[in-house]
């Protein structure tokens, strides 16, 4: 088994890399594509608790972040940018709600998955494969 890169946490078999400049959603997923990653993708409730902690212990609170998931290609069908089954969901209440019909692209927001515009600009978690 390999280590992470300088700068990626690790856990399971994966490194995660938090990113506290803001990007639109295709931004920061070009910007983790070219560090050898791709945006975000959780697969469990362990890994999403580890990835809310390891944001709040870089921020000190619960930063709106971008991760991996997308619905542009089919409304309602969510997938993971890195190509990996979107076998989790941990949706906030009534989420996602597509509000105004331009709601394509997944964040974390206090501590739950909300669907949200692609083009605004925030902090952005990155994943790779160990």
């Amino acid at each position: 088994m390999g280590s992470c890169p300088p700068g990626w946490t690790p856990f399971g078999s994966r490194c995660f890399s938090f990113n506290i400049q803001k990007k639109t959603w295709t931004d920061a997923e070009t910007f983790c594509k070219a560090a050898g990653g791709n945006l975000a993708s959780v697969h469990s409730a362990e890994e999403y608790d580890f990835l809310k902690t390891y944001i709040h212990q870089v921020t000190g609170e619960i930063e709106r972040t971008w991760m991996g998931g997308f619905d542009s290609v089919q409304e309602g069908v969510w997938m993971w940018s890195d190509g990996s089954i979107f076998d989790y969901k941990s949706w906030a209440p009534g989420k996602p709600d597509n509000v105004g019909g331009v709601e394509h692209c997944l964040e974390n927001y206090q501590g739950k998955w909300n669907d949200n515009s692609c083009p605004k600009t925030q902090p952005f978690l990155c994943s790779m494969n160990l």
